[in-house]
């Protein structure tokens, strides 16, 4: 494996600036000068480059004896000493994520990163709909940009009369309800779509956060939710739920939030599915902050906003429900020589890196065959597919095709 984030790397590096105990390591330096114990114990994060796969992980205070004993073995290079020296703000925070990518509703019909005009949101008043929402740490493009392989999204263009937009939107500076309330926002209030949705990851939430049809919900965002809706989203036909964590991931919990942390930037390191600065300023974010924030807890496997969407009545018990999950066998794989830092242990159950397998489905469903997509089972995972490649998979991409077919 090559490191091919060098941007997103230095763009993080950046926005860490004030924090960074000595000048950012560039990773065009044959060997950067390696930084003294002393440096490394007077740090609240690390963040380090695997020197022979690229991987990029950290390494937080309780782990400086982890760091030492990898540095001593020649394997890690530190790429950047963070001492945090104030907490950060809501609007530090959403600089970092506006570093990355604003907030847009896309046109898919130009491409991958304009946004939808008001013409042309007027114009899709009372039309069918194809709808795209990205998971944690991605984009529109990021996710769903291998649907450009084999005319894919030519095919779906066509399909949907040129309606297919995508949701690009902040995923550690707000939570799945707030996510959903901005989408919203973006449409006319007669818009009255006959709406479509694929969704990855996190966007399952979102997605759930969306259609929920709780008027007098616990959670107040769910309520304003659906009084915004009225009007806007008038039929959902198809959803589409993608290695969706509908039910969560243990990762995210408190207790494991370090190895989540580790879990993305490896996958962040290899993948354009994820960004590695926005992985990166998440972690700044928890070392400042604390290691319970709403935007996380919320994709925890019993989390307040999973239990209130599972009591909760939905616009989904109309609709037709489609899953695609994955069994990944972790140690035979690719990323298992990646040296990443993290529990081998949470890897070894059926999950796809991320989402556990079970986890994928929404509460008490049993689809059919035709509107289940596995890749791998517990009783024999695969090496191949892991929570970021989904899209890359001709599989994949036929199981879509095939669905929204007239």
């Amino acid at each position: 494996m090559q490191f091919a984030k060098h941007a997103e790397l230095q763009r993080a590096l950046a926005d860490a600036a004030p924090d960074i105990v000595a000048p950012p390591l560039t990773l065009t330096a044959a060997v950067p000068a390696p930084m003294s114990a002393e440096q490394i114990a007077d740090t609240h994060l690390n963040i380090v480059r695997h020197k022979d796969s690229g991987c990029i992980q950290f390494v937080f205070p309780v782990q400086r004896m982890q760091l030492m004993a990898a540095a001593g073995h020649g394997n890690w290079i530190v790429q950047a000493a963070l001492r945090v020296k104030e907490r950060m703000t809501q609007q530090m925070i959403e600089t970092i994520e506006a570093h990355n990518k604003p907030e847009a509703l896309l046109s898919l019909r130009h491409g991958w990163r304009q946004p939808a005009s008001a013409a042309e949101l007027a114009a899709s008043r009372g039309r069918k709909v194809l709808l795209f929402v990205h998971g944690v740490f991605s984009s529109i493009e990021g996710a769903f940009a291998d649907l450009d392989a084999d005319g894919t999204m030519q095919q779906l263009l066509a399909r949907y009369d040129g309606q297919v937009y995508g949701y690009n939107h902040w995923t550690i500076a707000k939570t799945p309800q707030q996510n959903a309330l901005d989408l919203l926002s973006h449409l006319p209030a007669d818009a009255g779509w006959d709406v479509d949705i694929v969704c990855h990851s996190r966007g399952g939430l979102t997605v759930r956060s969306l259609l929920s049809a709780a008027p007098h919900a616990e959670d107040g965002a769910l309520a304003a939710i659906a009084a915004q809706r009225a009007g806007r989203i008038a039929k959902v036909g198809k959803v589409f739920f993608v290695a969706a964590a509908n039910q969560g991931s243990p990762l995210a919990s408190p207790e494991d939030i370090q190895n989540f942390l580790n879990t993305t930037a490896m996958l962040a390191s290899f993948s354009g599915g994820m960004a590695l600065d926005l992985v990166i300023g998440l972690a700044r974010m928890m070392v400042s902050l604390g290691f319970s924030r709403p935007s996380v807890q919320a994709l925890a496997t019993g989390s307040t906003l999973i239990g209130q969407l599972n009591r909760s009545d939905t616009l989904l018990t109309s609709a037709s429900i489609y899953y695609a999950r994955a069994d990944f066998d972790f140690g035979k794989s690719a990323l298992g020589r990646t040296g990443a830092l993290i529990n081998r242990m949470l890897l070894e159950t059926d999950n796809d890196v991320v989402v556990p397998y079970t986890s994928v489905l929404l509460p008490e469903a049993q689809p059919a065959d035709e509107r289940m997509l596995s890749f791998g089972t517990p009783q024999q995972k695969q090496s191949e597919i892991w929570h970021t490649e989904f899209f890359k998979q001709a599989p994949m991409r036929d199981f879509l095709k095939r669905a929204v077919s007239p």
